[in-house]
């Protein structure tokens, strides 16, 4: 029976582990795309301020090419947008993801090393309070 308490331990454990690294996957991904976004926020904000007819160059697939601001700066604009609304869905399901390892967590009672060091603290300190309490009371 405990060699089955064991395994169902074990099964829940990696479960939550899957969790924890899916989390910590999107948070990844939003942290590169973040920087991606802060990229073409950069070059929007510099086209802006140039001439349509001006030349450009863009690298697609690893090559460089020659085009005009007017025609690379919508190109660019409309990157920053689909990079934006990405970071918004990934976003909320960072949020939904991190929301259900949280109550899985919880339903679970798993806790880590730093959290149940703390929980041990806080019950010596409460039997410690109890027994000045008792203690005091005994005194009178």
């Amino acid at each position: 029976m405990s060699g089955e308490n064991e395994e169902n331990a074990q099964e829940i454990l990696a479960k939550y582990r899957q969790m924890t690294s899916e989390c910590q996957q999107i948070t990844g991904k939003i942290g590169e795309l973040n920087l991606e976004k802060d990229e073409h926020k950069l070059v929007s904000e510099t086209l802006e301020k140039l001439e349509a007819s001006r030349p450009a160059f863009r690298l697609i697939g690893g090559v460089l090419v020659e085009r005009t601001v007017g025609e690379v700066f919508p190109l660019v604009k409309d990157n920053l947008q689909g990079i934006s609304q990405i970071l918004e869905k990934l976003d909320g399901s960072l949020k939904e993801k991190d929301a259900e390892r949280k109550a899985y967590k919880e339903e679970h009672g798993i806790m880590s090393q730093e959290e149940r060091d703390n929980e041990m603290k806080r019950q010596q300190r409460s039997a410690e309070r109890e027994a000045a309490v008792n203690a005091a009371a005994k005194a009178k």
